[in-house]
């Protein structure tokens, strides 16, 4: 049974992230009604079930995926519901005011979730590293949940650091007792991380390439959140396993599925940089790759990036030719959502 958050004290937080955060965490990302106007919560249920299937430890709730501001709100209380003690849930923090980012905290927290990825609204636009630090304080000591920094240079905080978010404000972050873990994508800002704080924080970086790397380096034990079904289905684990394997000092085991991964590791990495120097993700490409292993589908609102039929049939052959294993379904199905698919079947 997984230990709720909730239920440790905020001095225990840290002790209970290096036991609890342990594996892949995936991302649960809203589904909708054939007309997207509302809630599917039937699929979103299911992608929650699927995520416990896949064997992920936790599912990040994808908030900044179309939603308003009380659908995001809705959706967290529907994944939070289904997961129960099955698998952890974290909640992304990034909307477009300071105002909503401490409401969801407070609902995230009553809905029964576990971690937050702790980001700033598009448009705060602070003077000084001690305002960052204050309103990160404030937002730290007003939840009882376990925090995870996201020092993202979507912040536009290039003017305090050149990494796009300065060190040693992520140094005096680490202190608080609920900052329990921080997910960082740029290398040297990871070095700087592990360095400073190494020994406080768990330390994690989303790329799966550099997962037997990192592991090897300074022991990363999570990996996420990320739209890691692109590398396995439910039947055929290979990350979780070979993350596993490492963890259990299997490393050899572990770097032969890693090579297996290449085909789609290689494709992966293609669709997915243009888009995240963009600043965003290709929402409905994440769908398409849970969809393709079990999930639900469905597209997310506009606006949202394209979804083409070569895209499509590139990443089965990919994912085929790593040896995952793949459903076979029209993709009328995907594009209505596996859930209205099949209610209009009937």
């Amino acid at each position: 049974m997984v230990i709720k958050s909730l239920s440790v004290k905020k001095s225990k937080l840290k002790m209970w992230a290096r036991e609890n955060m342990k594996g892949v965490e995936n991302e649960t990302i809203p589904s909708f009604t054939p007309d997207l106007s509302e809630l599917d919560e039937e699929g979103i249920r299911w992608d929650v079930q699927q995520a416990i299937k896949h064997g992920f430890f936790s599912t990040l709730c994808t908030c900044e995926a179309g939603l308003t501001f009380e659908e995001a709100k809705r959706f967290v209380d529907i994944v939070a519901n289904e997961a129960q003690d099955k698998i952890h849930v974290s909640v992304t923090l990034l909307f477009d005011s300071l105002d909503k980012n401490f409401e969801m905290l407070k609902h995230a927290e009553r809905a029964g979730c576990d971690t937050v990825l702790l980001g700033y609204p598009p448009n705060y636009y602070p003077e000084s590293e001690k305002e960052v630090y204050e309103i990160t304080e404030e937002m730290c000591e007003s939840t009882n949940l376990a925090i995870v920094l996201y020092p993202h240079p979507q912040y536009n905080f290039e003017r305090f650091h050149p990494s796009g978010f300065p060190p040693k404000l992520l140094e005096q972050f680490a202190e608080f007792d609920n900052v329990v873990a921080v997910k960082v994508g740029e290398h040297g800002l990871a070095a700087e991380c592990v360095r400073r704080f190494g020994d406080k924080l768990l330390v994690s970086m989303p790329q799966e390439r550099y997962l037997p790397l990192n592991f090897l380096a300074f022991k990363q034990q999570w990996i996420g959140a990320g739209p890691y079904e692109v590398y396995q289905s439910p039947q055929d684990q290979y990350l979780v396993r070979y993350f596993k394997l490492m963890m259990d000092g299997e490393m050899e085991k572990a770097m032969e599925i890693y090579w297996k991964l290449t085909p789609v590791r290689i494709l992966f990495e293609r669709q997915h940089e243009p888009t995240a120097l963009l600043g965003t993700y290709h929402w409905n490409l994440h769908k398409f790759y849970q969809w393709l292993v079990g999930g639900n589908g469905g597209l997310v609102r506009q606006p949202c990036m394209k979804l083409y039929i070569h895209d499509m049939e590139q990443t089965k052959l990919m994912m085929m030719m790593a040896g995952i294993n793949i459903r076979e379904a029209p993709y009328e199905e995907f594009f209505m959502g596996r859930s209205n698919y099949n209610k209009l079947k009937k």
